[in-house]
């Protein structure tokens, strides 16, 4: 039995929820949900768990994480706890997320400047340098 799980960090953006990541991993959506409710331009955000099961054809949604703000402040009109049910298309499998195994990870920034290596080697070969001038001194001068 092959079960798929990702989480999708949306933000509740003029009205609606909008997908703005999804992650394989819990704890990275949460941080990236807590990271938008922060930043300078403070949003909603909510987590929901997609769990697709490929044996059943059977897709479930549940939301693990809400900001505190939108539970407390939001009327229950403007903006519905659970997403509105689609006329059934959740028992089909999700086209728009692709297997786990398929996905490309996300990449990870490259550091700016020389790496500690570079920095390393360079400081043994002066020091090397440095030596070997004094020695030279030394024995020539």
């Amino acid at each position: 039995m092959s079960v798929l799980v990702a989480y999708e960090v949306h933000r509740y953006n003029a009205g609606k929820w909008e997908i703005q990541a999804i992650f394989d991993e819990k704890e990275l959506a949460l941080s990236e949900a807590r990271r938008l409710e922060t930043g300078l331009r403070a949003m909603e955000t909510r987590v929901v768990e997609e769990t697709h099961d490929e044996t059943s054809k059977r897709t479930r949604s549940k939301t693990v994480y809400e900001t505190p703000k939108v539970r407390s402040e939001q009327p229950a009109a403007a903006a519905p706890s659970k997403p509105t049910p689609k006329k059934k298309k959740a028992s089909k499998p999700r086209d728009d997320i692709e297997p786990r195994a398929n996905r490309p990870r996300p990449e990870q920034k490259k550091a700016s400047g020389p790496s500690f290596w570079v920095i390393g080697l360079t400081f043994v070969l002066l020091v090397g340098a440095g030596g070997a001038a004094l020695y030279a001194l030394q024995h020539l001068g």
